[in-house]
């Protein structure tokens, strides 16, 4: 079959022009319709990046509450007599002969950091930031309570830290506990 091209296709008036055209009430219904379709995207697109944004929030935290609790653990655990204690400081002696060395743990709720310090270092240590809430406790041999620094062989620790998710903070860890027993002070 061959085309002439040198003859117009015949129409039929301005009704085949109408047909082939879409009508301006059609046109706002595609681009409502395209809009809509367009709005829920971004919702789940901003939904899915504030849960991305949490997740790793809350992998961070928790990775950085690890390092913290085992590098206490393993401070405390070596260190001697506790020789001073509230609910957000720690003091004790270490190094051989328990003297004059000294193993220090604050707690500044302004900041939200939990620092380290220990004789003949010239800095101090930040073990762990963001933390809202932090709590030290003291236990005896029979880790009952207690408040008498003589008796302690356990020591709790708590904290409950978050971070800033797009602009808004929230509570991404909910709270990290340990019990941590001094190996080196006598019973």
């Amino acid at each position: 079959m061959k085309l002439n091209l040198s003859k117009p296709y015949p129409m039929s008036g301005t009704a085949e022009l109408k047909a082939q055209a879409m009508a301006l009430p059609e046109m706002m219904v595609a681009i409502g319709v395209g809009s809509l379709i367009l709005m829920v995207m971004a919702v789940v697109f901003m939904t899915s990046a504030k849960s991305f944004a949490a997740m790793g929030n809350y992998v961070e935290m928790d990775a950085s509450s690890r390092m913290a609790l085992d590098q206490m653990t393993q401070e405390i655990r070596q260190a001697g007599a506790l020789t001073s204690f509230s609910s957000s400081h720690l003091e004790f002696q270490t190094g051989p002969g328990m003297t004059n060395s000294f193993l220090v743990y604050n707690w500044d709720s302004t900041s939200g950091a939990l620092t380290e310090w220990k004789t003949g270092d010239t800095a101090t240590n930040t073990v762990l930031s963001g933390c809202d809430q932090l709590a030290f406790s003291l236990y005896d041999n029979a880790f009952a309570v207690t408040t008498n620094l003589s008796q302690t062989k356990g020591i709790s620790v708590n904290w409950k830290c978050s971070r800033t998710i797009l602009g808004r903070k929230t509570t991404t860890e909910d709270m990290q506990q340990a019990l941590i027993v001094i190996r080196n002070k006598p019973l």
